[in-house]
């Protein structure tokens, strides 16, 4: 297929809480663009997008997914996101490809709080949204109610383009206001034949005052059609829509639409509406990034005659190996060519490339600027590397993941299947930035890292199932983090005889509390010449190393700026391992000599209770160390918002189906990591290490 205008390129992503219906809506997608022939459901297992087995099993996303399709003049490169927040990274990486985004909300539920939270990485990366209310047929559902809640919870300016026509059981189709129509969708054809019809009389004033609403807000953005509207002349869709457009793109304003994607209605108004408001790749700045040697500040446009440029934002492992996507920025790449990875300062050579559908791979010659694509044959690329061309080198801002909070043990049943089991630690940890792996100082266990209970669950199932491994898993535990209250320094002196020859080295390391740095920043103010210039970066390293496997308490560092105040080789032929070794005992010295505080997860929730039940469960969150920031009921519903440590929370979800006999829902969400109270320092102080 030639290649079509960047113009015409929508570079899109279906975010939203779990359960609103972003698969749904996915799945309908395609089958109106002609993709599919028939509807793929989530509830019975068939859900295209949701190819893993273990997604038809559970019913959730968990791994996004890319898909491309064409609808109108555009051809819209697709990612289907998890709305788990165990699954958060998934949607940080490919925000941070997108160009625009379909936020889906459940019009019963209004904002959720994964739904605050995929706002803010939106907002984050300056994606421009629109709002798709959906199942407009639930009991319960309120448009009003949820426009609301977009505007006080999200801080936003919604702009419905659309109201429903009923609600719940009397949900019949959606009132189009740029064009004045009622849109009807015909259940026989499975929603593939709509009828335009003229609004019905009883709808008629409502829409008529909506409307007016609508360009009464979208005159602030434009004054011709300012002129108009005070004028009282009748203003057209052709003229509304630029304007609509333009207010997206600025993020002034987020347009609102609506529908029920499981009965078929208000989709292919959706398809138009991502057509005609969201951005192509053409209308957004070039792409920023620094020159890999000097850190001079390079552009890339995103046309075929730029240097090549792409970010690669997840890696999948195939048995035939694996299979890097990629957004391409600039220029264009053929299969076969090098391409240079600044980060390892190595050459590529992208053996082949595939447009994705879902778990199928489509092969094409080449990948050109705007689309997003898979690169086979990789070999050191890592998740956030940048791939550039070799003579133009440009390296891009890497992504960033939140830390992981939940720790479990594992164990091989036998020796045998130790090698097996590091071999494949080592695959999921490069497909997964938010999983991590670690040997524990004091037992000698290998411990997994991740972002919930679920996550690493769901890693266990992928261990049994697809690498045939049979492991123990102990009970999940709290990823505590240290930092500093104050500075320390320590100077220290390794001295050892090896084959009859002193080894010996000198360093002096300086600890300052940074709370703005994630983990620990280790620079150097050496003197010229004080040691060999080869061994600063194995220095540097060394103690970036020791810092992350753990401090005083055996927990990771953050928070911290490490300085090599000084170095000195006294003897020795190994003068990396030396130094190396005076560096690691002087981070030892200075934590013993350091004020270290242990640092806990705590996560931001949210509970949705009978309101006959509150009382209760306030009492039990109380108990919990939680923080209540908001109580609030409506229609006999109470939602309760606030804070709590992770610690206390194991088990929270049997204990409220418990106390509320299964009518109460809650989610949480990682916050940030706070200093442990006094109460239970003494806890960790039989711990220490240094």
């Amino acid at each position: 297929m030639p290649r079509r205008p960047i113009e015409t390129i929508r570079n899109l992503g279906i975010i939203a809480h779990i359960d609103a219906g972003k698969t749904t809506t996915t799945e309908r997608f395609l089958f109106y663009a002609g993709e599919t022939h028939k509807l793929g459901e989530v509830h019975d297992g068939q859900a295209v997008m949701d190819f893993r087995e273990d997604e038809r099993e559970r019913g959730i996303t968990i791994s996004s997914a890319a898909t491309t399709f064409y609808w109108l003049d555009s051809e819209i490169n697709l990612i289907d996101t998890p709305g788990h927040v165990d699954f958060v990274a998934e949607v940080e990486r490919s925000l941070r490809v997108l160009d625009g985004a379909v936020v889906i909300f459940d019009a019963a539920e209004g904002v959720e709080p994964q739904s605050e939270s995929v706002w803010r990485q939106a907002d984050r990366y300056g994606v421009p949204r629109l709002c798709f209310l959906n199942k407009m047929d639930k009991v319960g559902a309120d448009f009003d109610a949820s426009l609301a809640s977009i505007r006080q919870r999200l801080g936003s300016n919604p702009l419905p383009l659309q109201i429903p026509y009923g609600a719940a059981q009397t949900f019949a189709g959606v009132i189009d206001l740029v064009e004045e129509r009622l849109l009807v969708f015909d259940a026989t054809s499975k929603g593939s034949r709509l009828d335009s019809r003229p609004i019905p009389a009883e709808a008629r004033e409502a829409a008529r005052t909506v409307r007016g609403t609508l360009v009464e807000a979208l005159a602030d953005f434009s004054d011709p059609l300012a002129e108009l509207f005070l004028a009282g002349n009748e203003i057209p869709a052709d003229l509304l829509r630029p304007v609509i457009r333009q207010a997206t793109l600025e993020r002034k304003c987020v347009p609102v639409l609506c529908g029920s994607a499981l009965r078929n209605t208000g989709i292919q108004p959706l398809l138009d509406g991502v057509c005609w408001y969201l951005p192509s790749p053409a209308d957004l700045p070039p792409a920023q990034g620094l020159e890999p040697k000097s850190g001079a500040a390079k552009r890339r446009y995103p046309r075929d005659t730029d240097p090549f440029s792409a970010l690669i934002f997840k890696i999948t492992t195939e048995a035939s190996g694996d299979l890097h996507y990629a957004r391409v920025y600039s220029g264009r790449a053929a299969t076969g060519d090098a391409v240079l990875d600044p980060r390892t300062g190595r050459k590529e050579r992208l053996r082949r490339i595939f447009r994705m559908h879902a778990d199928r791979g489509v092969p094409q010659e080449g990948a050109e600027a705007g689309e997003i694509v898979a690169f086979a044959g990789l070999k050191d690329a890592a998740t956030g590397d940048t791939l550039c061309d070799p003579d133009h080198p440009i390296e891009y801002e890497p992504i960033r993941f939140p830390d992981t909070v939940v720790t479990v043990a594992v164990e091989p049943r036998n020796a045998e299947e130790r090698d097996r089991l590091a071999e494949v630690l080592r695959r999921l940890e490069r497909e997964d930035p938010t999983f991590h792996q670690q040997v524990d100082a004091e037992t000698g266990q290998t411990l997994l890292a991740g972002m919930g209970e679920l996550h690493l669950e769901v890693l266990r199932h992928r261990m049994e199932r697809e690498f045939k491994l049979h492991i123990h898993f102990g009970r999940p535990r709290v990823s505590y983090r240290e930092t500093l209250q104050a500075p320390a320094e320590a100077h220290a002196r390794f001295e050892r005889m090896i084959a009859g020859h002193l080894l010996a080295a000198e360093v002096t390391l300086a600890l300052s509390p940074e709370p703005a740095t994630r983990g620990v920043r280790v620079t150097q103010v050496l003197a010229e010449g004080a040691i060999p210039a080869a061994c600063i970066p194995g220095v540097l390293a060394t103690i970036q190393g020791s810092a992350e496997g753990g401090g005083a308490f055996g927990f990771p560092l953050t928070g911290v700026h490490a300085v090599v105040r000084s170095a000195r080789l006294i003897d020795g032929n190994d003068a990396a391992a030396a130094l190396n070794a005076a560096a690691s005992r002087a981070l030892l010295q200075a934590l013993a000599a350091a004020k270290v505080v242990v640092l806990e997860p705590i996560m931001r929730f949210e509970v949705r209770s009978p309101e006959e039940y509150l009382g209760g469960v306030l009492k039990h969150l109380s108990a919990k160390r939680a923080e209540i920031a908001e109580s609030h009921v409506q229609r006999a519903q109470a939602t309760v918002l606030g804070t709590v440590p992770l610690a206390e929370m194991f088990g929270f979800s049997t204990t409220l189906r418990s106390l509320t006999q299964g009518r109460a829902s809650f989610t949480m969400e990682p916050l940030d990591h706070r200093p442990i109270p006094e109460s239970q320092r003494a806890l960790f102080e039989r711990r220490r290490l240094v």
